[in-house]
């Protein structure tokens, strides 16, 4: 089941990544070492190869992603 933006903040927010800045549709995250876009399209979910992106550079698998609640 794929993401939706919010749940990606959620999950992102309880991480220790806080929101750098807004450009458009993308918000920016970052922890100091990383920063990262993640698109916020309304409603619609994250596509998969955004979310496979978004999971590489936070080095968990979805598994692990999704039980951070």
């Amino acid at each position: 089941m794929p993401f939706k933006y919010s749940q990606i903040k959620k999950r992102l927010l309880k991480l220790g990544y806080q929101i750098v800045r807004q450009k458009g549709s993308h918000v920016i995250f970052s922890d100091d070492k990383t920063t990262f876009p993640v698109p916020k399209h309304s409603s619609k979910d994250i596509s998969k190869g955004v979310e496979k992106q978004i999971l590489k550079v936070l080095n968990l698998s979805k598994d692990d992603f999704q039980k951070i609640k």
